[in-house]
């Protein structure tokens, strides 16, 4: 119990504070916990729909230099991305959480009878505050994925005053590898390669 509370904690955390490097390998953990220690609640469908922005969904290609014509990103739809993908719902500890299953191009509103909650648009989170998503990222990967781990620790730097451990050693990591390209000379360059045309007064 007090496992699945603290896992669900983590999850809830990081899940708003995913770094880019480490959108992958984060899912992976996340459907391996949900499976395995969550309790399934149901399935929902999201439904994602991308504005064109070639033409401002109008269908029409902008163009101010020749006669108007159908749009080449969107066909003329005005819709430049549109899919629905099923989810399932799990609990886990306090928080809930939805784990893709099926991505498709077309609506099913039925599953086995039953038709499914619609959720339009992304899940948007507000990321926590003192760094704390960055902490429990950190800590899953630590436990679950080490060879990821070890891998992006010290990758980013976090700016302000950090608190939390692994977030606070891995700005000092971060700062120490910064500081050693900055010596070696990986981010300058040379006095007699810089061009007079090259500065900027």
């Amino acid at each position: 119990m007090i496992r699945k509370y603290i896992l669900g904690w983590l999850l809830h955390l990081a899940n708003r504070d995913v770094s880019i490097y480490s959108k992958e390998q984060f899912y992976t953990i996340k459907k391996n916990l949900l499976t395995k220690y969550g309790t399934k609640l149901g399935e929902e469908i999201q439904h994602i729909r991308k504005e064109c922005h070639s033409c401002n969904s109008t269908g029409i290609f902008r163009c101010t230099w020749k006669q108007k014509e159908t749009c080449w990103s969107c066909n003329g739809t005005g819709i430049y991305q549109e899919y629905w993908t099923r989810l399932d719902k799990y609990k886990l500890g306090n928080y809930t959480f939805h784990n893709p299953t099926k991505r498709q191009h077309e609506y099913e509103p039925l599953f086995e009878q039953i038709a499914l909650p619609v959720i339009t648009g992304y899940i948007h989170h507000k990321s926590p505050k003192y760094r704390l998503g960055a902490e429990a990222m950190y800590w899953l990967f630590l436990i679950y994925d080490r060879k990821h781990f070890k891998k992006i620790f010290g990758m980013i730097g976090y700016p302000g005053n950090v608190r939390t451990p692994m977030v606070f050693f891995a700005n000092i990591s971060f700062k120490c590898k910064h500081e050693w390209r900055i010596e070696k000379g990986f981010w300058t360059r040379k006095e007699e390669d810089l061009d007079i045309g090259d500065l900027p007064f």
